[in-house]
């Protein structure tokens, strides 16, 4: 049988290849670029895994490759920026689509339907900053948060505490950005999390909560991530059943889910709900900490097979911890020096090459690489991770002016 993968995360297409062998299917992966896959691609030597290069942007590309296949057995779909072509593309196939991947994907979708179905004390706005004149409405309540409703990767996200400071990010979002509309959220103050989970025909199993570390205001940049933590305590009382109440007022029915939601004095409050797994290195951090191989699941569902995960128990193995190291200034990339790293129990993944060019460090795309720790406990995987990541240098060369 033949699967086809419409790109892929940045890791994770080794764990994929390696089920695709175990249940003898084989992985078309179609990229524009497969040079953003370099780490993976160099570690795989498969007959499972067949590489095209191809304008993924253009559907009908990706329709007739899938046409044109002998033995198509479904669509694997793992990033958010895909995820809407291949939902457009599924029916076109005779493949099933689920409308929750559009209303994850459209955020002001989604939080309406939050407001719909009494999940969330915040509010909701959608501002159009190109029709000139901005009006504040009468709703907003500061702090808020200002976004692209389609976004991804920490970009196009702003903060703003005032109407000065609100109409000042309208103004320059409509001269300067490339933004038809933007969503106005409320901020919610409190500690943030993220679940990862998995479904299959409505049933929901949570694989793990991960505590996080985001960048300073207004940045929100990913730091650091460990997993999976203890829910026995008083903060996260109720967080399983909370978050099977979010996808079902979606009708997240079938897929893994990766939920972020923050623990305020008042409850918990979902910031949002991506169709797909977890990014960075959440889904290698799932598989050593339950050792198992849990992409197994994205074949079985692409098939139409319920995955053997939903009816495992899991327990954990060990507990990891993650950190993004980020390039601190603009330039060429050259790599980096992690010579003083304890290398018995961190690794470092490579997210970028050398040479390739840095134009800003104020989003996730300065990313050039992943360390991961393991420990006994989540708390100390994240001490170690911190403390490893503290001992790694990037070295960057200035571009020529």
């Amino acid at each position: 049988m033949n699967i086809v993968l419409v790109e892929a995360l940045t890791f994770g297409l080794g764990r994929l290849v390696k089920a695709a062998q175990e249940m003898n299917v084989t992985l078309h992966l179609l990229t524009y670029n497969k040079a953003f896959y370099f780490y993976e691609l160099n570690q795989i030597e498969s007959k499972h895994l067949v590489v095209y290069e191809i304008d993924t942007f253009n559907p009908e590309n990706i329709i007739a490759y899938c046409q044109n296949l002998n033995k198509f057995g479904g669509i694997i779909s793992l990033t958010d920026t895909w995820a809407m072509a291949v939902q457009e593309i599924l029916p076109q196939l005779g493949l099933k689509a689920q409308n929750a991947t559009t209303i994850c994907r459209h955020k002001d979708l989604f939080r309406q339907k939050l407001l719909e179905n009494n999940l969330t004390s915040g509010t909701v706005n959608i501002i159009y900053p190109k029709k000139g004149k901005n009006t504040i409405p009468d709703n907003i309540h500061y702090p808020v948060i200002i976004k692209d409703p389609s976004g991804t990767g920490s970009r196009s996200v702003w903060f703003a505490e005032n109407d000065n400071e609100l109409s000042h990010l309208l103004d320059m979002i409509g001269n300067n950005e490339q933004l038809e509309k933007v969503l106005i959220e409320t901020y919610f103050k409190g500690t943030l999390f993220s679940a990862e989970t998995i479904s299959f025909k409505g049933e929901t199993k949570i694989l793990a909560i991960s505590s996080r570390i985001l960048s300073d205001i207004p940045l929100f940049m990913e730091k650091a991530i460990s997993l999976p933590i203890n829910t026995n305590h008083q903060e996260l009382s109720g967080v399983e059943e909370w978050i099977k109440k979010i996808l079902s007022c979606i009708a997240y029915t079938d897929g893994f889910a990766h939920i972020e939601f923050i623990v305020t004095p008042n409850g918990f409050e979902v910031v949002e709900v991506n169709p797909r797994l977890g990014g960075i290195q959440i889904g290698e951090a799932l598989c050593q900490s339950y050792d198992t191989n849990i992409y197994k699941a994205f074949i079985e569902i692409a098939v139409g097979k319920r995955p053997s995960l939903l009816d495992m128990t899991l327990i954990p193995k060990t507990f990891t911890a993650q950190v993004v190291i980020y390039a601190k200034q603009t330039g060429y990339f050259k790599g980096i020096n992690d010579k003083y790293i304890n290398k018995e129990r961190t690794k470092i993944f490579p997210y970028a090459q050398s040479g390739k060019k840095i134009d800003t460090i104020t989003d996730q795309s300065a990313c050039v690489g992943i360390l991961m720790t393991t420990a006994q406990s989540s708390e100390i995987a994240l001490l170690n991770a911190i403390s490893e990541a503290n001992k790694v240098i990037v070295q960057m060369e200035a571009p020529n002016d």
